[in-house]
Formats: C-alpha cells, sequence, structure tokens
C-alpha cells in the first residue's frame, strides 16, 4: 500500500514527518510537553519522552522506519494557515490480505475543541479507503471521553468493548477498550 507525503484538509495539512529534522522534534516535543498531563492519561508513551533527543529518536526509529516498511503510516499534523504543528495522526497496523487498518491520534491541549482531529480523521480515512482499505478500525481507552467522541463524530461503529483487555499504565488496574470501525462503503 502506498499513501502520499501529504494530505491536504480544509483547515489542515497531515505530512510525513520528513525529512527528520531536531527543530520538527522541538515542535512535537512542545506541544507533547505542554499537554502532558492530558496525553499521559491514554498514551503511555508519553512518560518516556523525557526530552527533545526521545522525540527526534521517535522520529528516527519508528516513523522513518514504518514510511520504508509500509507497515504504517503517521503524519504531523499542522494548521493551514499558520503552519502550527497541533498533533499527530497514525495509518497503522496496516493488513494487506485484509485490507485493514487502524488510526491512532493525539492532539495538543491548545487545538482541542475546534474540530481538528475529525477533519484529519475524515482526511487520512479518505486516503487510506481510496487507496485499498476495505475497514479501519480506532480503538481507544472507554473512559476516554474525547477519543471516544471523535470516533463517533466521524461515523464509526461501535463494534463492541474489550473488556479488561489491558493494564492501564499510571493505575496498573485492568480497563475496557472500545473498537469502532467503519468501512469503505460507510464513508
Amino acid at each position: 500500500m502506498e499513501m502520499p507525503e501529504k494530505i491536504i484538509a480544509n483547515r489542515l495539512i497531515l505530512e510525513r514527518p520528513y525529512p527528520v529534522t531536531f527543530k520538527l522534534a522541538e515542535e512535537m516535543f512542545a506541544a507533547v510537553d505542554l499537554s502532558r498531563q492530558t496525553l499521559r492519561l491514554w498514551l503511555p508513551w508519553v512518560d518516556a519522552t523525557k526530552t527533545v533527543e526521545d522525540e527526534f529518536s521517535f522520529l528516527v526509529t519508528y516513523c522513518s522506519d514504518n514510511w520504508k516498511n509500509k507497515s504504517g503510516f503517521p503524519y504531523i499534523i499542522r494548521k493551514k494557515d499558520t503552519n502550527e504543528f497541533i498533533g499527530s495522526i497514525d495509518l497503522m497496523k496496516i493488513n494487506e490480505e485484509r485490507k485493514s487498518g487502524e488510526i491512532g491520534y493525539w492532539l495538543s491541549d491548545t487545538a482541542v475543541g475546534a474540530g481538528y482531529m475529525q477533519e484529519a480523521v475524515h482526511a487520512l480515512e479518505t486516503e487510506g479507503f481510496a487507496r485499498g482499505l476495505n475497514r479501519i478500525v480506532i480503538g481507544n481507552d472507554t473512559r476516554n471521553t474525547r477519543s471516544v467522541n471523535v470516533a463517533m463524530r466521524c461515523g464509526y461503529h461501535l463494534d463492541g468493548v474489550m473488556r479488561q483487555d489491558r493494564i492501564d499504565h499510571i493505575s496498573q488496574q485492568f480497563v475496557d477498550s472500545n473498537v469502532f470501525s467503519k468501512l469503505k462503503f460507510e464513508l
């Protein structure tokens, strides 16, 4: 599967984080650091991202490797009018045989509540379906109401709840996860 390096939406630009630069790592780290208390509730990697160097390493390894292997397509999200970095969205867990993938995302606290993630999901799913996917999944913690609302507003169907399917990285208690999906014909 191939994906474009840049996707233009109404108010946003989704782009491959390439070339990997320290300046980009600084932008991303600043957004993570600013939103750390919110993001860490749902994303275990936040606590491990302590420096700009950690962010740079993520860009060099995860982002570059996924694009190279075509196993996933991470994008940074920028506002079209200001070029401000506001978050990240990823089309990952690509299964060519099943024509499926999963979308994961996060948004800086400064950009929450304006419909940006809904727009980013729609732009990415449109490309994914156009390039051969039949099913896209969004998984989230049942307690993460913002992420749940994004999936629902984007027209994803709640396939079910995976009861106690993982251990919360903060509380060390078992928690439930939602599995939402959208099929190509539902776009």
